[in-house]
């Protein structure tokens, strides 16, 4: 308390330091007389502890600590309880959370520990522990040979350090093309320590890969027909230099976006194009053509064998037929000679004079009969022949 009421000793108490006129006059007291005594600093020291150990959570009660020293003993249980706060402060800050499209690579004093997947982490904050979450989904683009407009749309601009590349023919090819790659989620680890630079190194790889493959090529299969060749090729020769790096990158596609001829040369190539593709046309009907052909003649050449065959069966059976007749005749001719001879030449005559207009005149006849050895002069024998030839002919139609 700041003063007394109450006298003590031998003198009377009659104001803040003891009555007028008693011993002690100071604001203490003096002398052996009956004025209050000094507060004590150290009490005060103590009951301030108090307080504040009071309004601290698990701090201890009053006269805590003991001993002459117990003020120096609370104050460092209040910078101990102060420090543990700031400890588990700077331990929650080692939480963290992975995206689904994200890789948690996890380090403690920099070197790797681990790779955790989407969701709440945790591992040591800075400085003993590090985390890095390199983006496994997105797809990554690389433009050689040329730089694409705003928003990733046309050709910009051209760059003929990149695209102008020479052919195993020796000619020069103006070939932009573009790399799409993402990193590898089972070695998202070696992409973040293995790889410093991934664009330029991905870059640096493909344009080499482009020139190798372009080098071992005639011009005009690459302006043809073996541009998905070329791409499929580079892109597997990119990811295996880049395994061979363990760079951690995947290879999505290789597409070529130009491939044309110089602009200095390009004029020609396009008439060369025109004439190859009239080549190709004019071999293309030459094969439609050979195609309609071919089955038709072998159809006519078999129609041709099998008449062939047919008449060779026909001529070998009437040769035959004729053969056994002769050999029959002639059988008859042994046994009678005379008969024989007559009937083959009436035969042989009936054949000759079958198809011909004949006049019959009898030799035989009558000595003065028909003054012409029985012809009649009067009679119109060339008009009856051309009648009967006339009918002859119709009757056969």
């Amino acid at each position: 308390m700041p003063w007394s009421n109450q006298s003590g000793g031998g003198g009377g108490g009659g104001g803040p330091w003891g009555r007028p006129g008693g011993n002690g006059g100071g604001p203490w007291g003096g002398g052996g007389g009956g004025g209050k005594t000094p507060p004590n600093l150290e009490d005060l020291l103590r009951r301030g502890q108090d307080r504040l150990r009071g309004l601290i959570p698990g701090g201890g009660g009053p006269g805590g600590g003991g001993g002459g020293g117990s003020g120096f003993g609370g104050g460092g249980r209040s910078v101990v309880v102060i420090a543990g706060l700031a400890v588990a402060v700077w331990l929650a800050t080692g939480f963290y959370t992975v995206a689904p499209n994200q890789v948690g690579i996890e380090t403690i004093f920099g070197r790797y520990v681990g790779s955790k997947g989407e969701g709440l982490r945790y591992n040591f904050p800075y400085p003993i522990g590090g985390v890095v979450k390199p983006n496994v989904g997105q797809v990554n683009s690389i433009q050689i040979g040329f730089r694409a407009g705003p928003g990733g749309q046309g050709r910009n601009r051209d760059v003929p350090d990149e695209s102008l590349m020479l052919t195993g023919d020796e000619n020069i090819v103006d070939l932009d093309f573009e790399v799409q790659w993402r990193v590898n989620p089972l070695k998202a680890s070696d992409f973040v320590f293995n790889i410093q630079n991934p664009e330029g190194t991905i870059k640096a790889i493909a344009e080499s890969a482009m020139r190798e493959v372009v080098g071992r090529r005639n011009i005009q299969a690459i302006l043809t027909n073996e541009q998905a060749s070329i791409a499929q090729e580079v892109k597997e020769m990119v990811q295996t230099a880049l395994d061979e790096y363990g760079a951690g990158v995947r290879i999505e596609v290789v597409q070529l976006v130009s491939v044309n001829p110089p602009p200095e040369v390009r004029p020609a190539f396009i008439d060369v194009n025109a004439a190859q593709q009239d080549a190709d046309t004019a071999q293309n009907e030459a094969k439609t053509y050979a195609s309609r052909e071919v089955p038709q003649a072998r159809g006519r050449a078999s129609q041709i064998v099998q008449s062939a065959e047919a008449y060779k069966a026909k001529a070998t059976a009437d040769a035959t037929g004729q053969a056994a007749r002769f050999s029959e005749v002639y059988a008859s001719y042994k046994e009678a000679p005379a008969v024989s001879r007559e009937r083959i030449f009436l035969e042989t005559m009936e054949k000759v004079f079958g198809s011909v207009n004949k006049v019959i005149i009898d030799q035989n006849g009558a000595p003065g009969a028909a003054s012409a050895a029985g012809v009649v002069p009067v009679l119109p024998l060339a008009e009856f022949g051309a009648r009967g030839q006339a009918q002859t002919t119709g009757a056969a139609r």
